[in-house]
């Protein structure tokens, strides 16, 4: 749907020409690689501060301190390994979408050398940003690694750019998150290198960076998914000419429904998963222990 490959046009309609093409299509490397380490460090910072929250309730669960020091150990490893694969991932972005890039920027005049904006009001009437601050020619250099490389700005591309608050924002939500996992995961393999314990500073932080990953992942796919527009498949086909027969209301009531039982489901699933982590291992006193059965049967 961002890179479209192997498809053909038969009366008007599109079909898959070359499955190999379709599904191996330029962007599908990077895209599986960031996805594959994404679904790592989610899953390494939920073992993480899962076990941090049992730590806190009773210190002595060595089984937690195990199952803990693994989570901090794999998100050490991933998180570094996601940057470089996020930069790979930008580029070829940069290749196939830069108006998406140029809206992740909020850069709206093509230019060289192009500041990187930390933080700003993208304003899409006056196409400037309000209360920005930037770092000069940065931006280049991470797009081009060329400080001084051109970037298209939105107005290159006309009507066909995607609304610019919502995929800025969400942008810096994914990176500032994932920044804060890298720093917190090697600093916990450091509080924890040697076998020492992890003090309690360290175990509350882990605790609450527990559903981290996926506040970072979702922030991904808004950017992903708001980037693409006003394209449903990128080039081929608008989301405008996909739009099925469906009322404004019953669209918004139906998204309200999906989100509302999402919602739901999500807060249950939190609180049932934190709350047996909490318990631990729960071993019933008095209870006769098991034994094998004897060989007479």
């Amino acid at each position: 749907m961002h890179t479209p490959t192997g498809h053909v046009v038969v009366d008007g309609a599109l079909i898959a020409g070359d499955w190999l093409q379709v599904i191996f299509n330029p962007s599908f490397p990077y895209r599986f690689t960031h996805m594959l380490i994404a679904s790592g460090l989610t899953a390494a910072f939920l073992v993480a501060g899962l076990s941090a929250w049992r730590l806190l309730k009773a210190s002595d669960d060595s089984a937690a301190r195990r199952t803990l020091r693994t989570g901090i150990l794999v998100a050490a490893v991933l998180a570094p390994l996601q940057v470089l694969v996020g930069d790979l991932h930008g580029i070829n972005t940069l290749e196939h979408q830069p108006a998406k890039i140029a809206a992740i920027e909020a850069i709206w005049e093509t230019g060289k050398g192009a500041p990187l904006v930390l933080f700003a009001v993208p304003n899409a009437e006056t196409k400037r940003n309000d209360y920005a601050i930037e770092v000069p020619k940065l931006a280049s250099l991470i797009l081009t690694h060329d400080a001084e490389g051109e970037v298209k700005g939105l107005a290159e591309f006309g009507a066909d750019v995607p609304p610019v608050a919502p995929v800025f924002y969400a942008f810096r939500v994914m990176v500032g998150v994932g920044t804060l996992m890298i720093l917190l995961a090697w600093a916990g393999a450091w509080a924890m290198r040697g076998g020492r314990r992890p003090g309690r500073a360290l175990l509350w932080t882990f605790a609450g960076f527990t559903f981290s990953g996926w506040v970072a992942t979702l922030s991904g796919w808004l950017v992903t998914e708001i980037g693409r527009q006003p394209w449903l498949v990128q080039g081929v086909l608008r989301t405008a000419d996909a739009v099925g027969p469906v009322s404004p209301a019953e669209l918004g009531a139906s998204l309200t429904g999906y989100a509302a039982t999402y919602a739901l489901m999500l807060i249950a699933y939190m609180v049932v998963l934190t709350h047996l982590a909490g318990k631990g291992g729960q071993v019933q006193v008095g209870a006769p222990a098991l034994r094998p059965a004897s060989a007479e049967g």
